[in-house]
């Protein structure tokens, strides 16, 4: 097969599913292509029209829901869903401007589902958004893979920060990521906390007035991989995830993870099992739930090994490519009539 993927660059958690997605065809031996374009156009994505180079070999083209219908042409249209900002999270923690962008984003995001000949949801709790929203028969919800090759437990060598019990923090610093929490969350720990925190793909650098909350900028795959087996604990106190890639890929460095009850986390993460589910913008919830994590090291290291095991049979990037490149033959041996 001849896929071609057209995105426009946001640094954000697309950025990595689709390069993962690409990874995950390449190694079934498909014919990939890329074309991608600056984030700036998701404010006016039509206007791209004139620049776009056409691949007119391809049998599939893939693209994002934001604005993957300037990408239609006559071939088969994939459209995946990553998230849709939903009306309490637009309501409660948006500025004006950010709400007029998302409340544009969903009339591109109804354009594009309405020319996609096949959509994927990448969790069951976007899917369940699509069909509130939209009149969508032909969906598929299809896991993101982590590549457990890459994110393993590994052998770290003795830290000054031995005596301490680490939280890392990964992900842009946005309030739909929870960020706001951090400081209020550190608050009610002692000292024997650490918070590490990244700056994401996008963001600027934070610093808090609290010194427990130490910046460690944008990593690399590899020091991702470092600081996540560095770490206790993984705290994610987000508001809205199409998938989690942080709390996966903690997991599969044999973590535990301490997140919200909220959108697709349900689906990674079993209360008790594999780490806690708390209450959206619940501090004392987020910080009972550390406090037992770090009194009991046992029940770390247990869920951690169980957190493993669920990542490399769940979400491994393996599994996906194979859903994704049946979902490819399926649909284009429909368009056409023929297997191709």
């Amino acid at each position: 097969m001849k896929i071609q993927y057209y995105t426009l660059t946001g640094k954000s958690g697309g950025d990595v599913y689709f390069n993962l997605l690409m990874s995950s065809q390449k190694r079934l031996n498909n014919t990939v292509s890329h074309k991608s374009y600056h984030r700036n156009w998701s404010f006016l994505p039509y206007l791209l029209k004139p620049f776009i180079k056409i691949n007119s070999e391809c049998d599939l083209i893939h693209s994002n829901a934001e604005y993957g219908f300037v990408f239609k042409q006559n071939c088969p249209l994939i459209i995946s869903v990553l998230h849709i900002i939903d009306e309490p999270l637009k309501k409660y923690y948006l500025s004006f401007s950010q709400k007029k962008y998302y409340s544009l984003m969903l009339s591109y995001i109804k354009q594009s589902l309405k020319m996609a000949t096949f959509v994927v949801a990448i969790s069951k709790a976007s899917e369940r958004t699509v069909k509130q929203l939209y009149d969508i028969p032909k969906i598929q919800t299809i896991y993101c893979g982590i590549d457990t090759n890459v994110f393993r437990p590994i052998t770290i060598p003795p830290n000054p920060y031995f005596n301490k019990i680490k939280l890392l923090f990964v992900g842009n610093l946005t309030k739909r990521k929870g960020v706001d929490l951090l400081p209020k969350i550190m608050e009610k720990l002692d000292n024997r906390f650490l918070l590490f925190y990244t700056t994401g793909l996008r963001t600027p650098k934070v610093i808090f007035s609290d010194k427990r909350l130490i910046p460690l900028g944008r990593l690399s795959t590899d020091e991702l991989v470092y600081w996540y087996n560095l770490c206790d604990i993984c705290l994610l106190p987000t508001r809205l995830e199409g998938f989690g890639y942080a709390v996966a890929e903690a997991m599969a460095c044999c973590k535990p993870v301490v997140t919200t009850n909220c959108s697709s986390l349900p689906e990674i993460v079993s209360d008790g099992e594999n780490g806690f589910l708390c209450e959206m913008d619940n501090v004392a919830d987020f910080v009972d739930k550390i406090r037992f994590l770090a009194d009991n090291p046992q029940v770390r290291e247990e869920m951690g090994i169980r957190n493993r095991q669920k990542i490399v049979e769940n979400f491994n990037l393996e599994k996906m490519g194979k859903e994704y490149n049946q979902l490819y033959k399926r649909v284009i041996e429909e368009f056409y009539g023929h297997k191709r």
